[in-house]
C-alpha cells in the first residue's frame, strides 16, 4: 500500500471517527431533551423543549443519513460486516 493509500485511508477513519463522535452526541442529546421535556410541569418551557428536540432529532438524521451515505453507518443492515 502507498503512502497516498495509507493517507486516503487515515483520512476516512478519522472522518468516521469525528462524524460517529457527531452521531453519539446527537442521539444523548435528543435522549436529554425527551427527558427534560417529561419532567417539566411548565408548559411555556414544554414547548421550548418541543422545538429543541425536533432540532435535535433533525440534526441526528442529518448526520446518520450523512454516515450511510458514505458507508460509515449501517443502520438499515443489522447483518452489515462491521471490522
Amino acid at each position: 500500500m502507498s503512502i497516498t493509500d495509507k493517507l486516503k485511508t487515515a483520512g476516512k477513519m478519522r472522518d468516521e471517527l469525528i462524524t460517529t463522535e457527531l452521531l453519539v452526541s446527537a442521539k444523548a442529546t435528543v435522549r436529554t431533551y425527551a427527558v427534560a421535556l417529561t419532567e417539566t410541569a411548565s408548559p411555556e418551557v414544554r414547548e421550548v423543549l418541543k422545538k429543541q428536540l425536533d432540532k435535535a432529532i433533525d440534526s441526528h438524521a442529518k448526520i446518520a443519513n450523512y454516515m450511510m451515505k458514505n458507508g460509515m453507518y449501517y443502520a438499515h443492515d443489522l447483518n452489515a460486516d462491521r471490522a
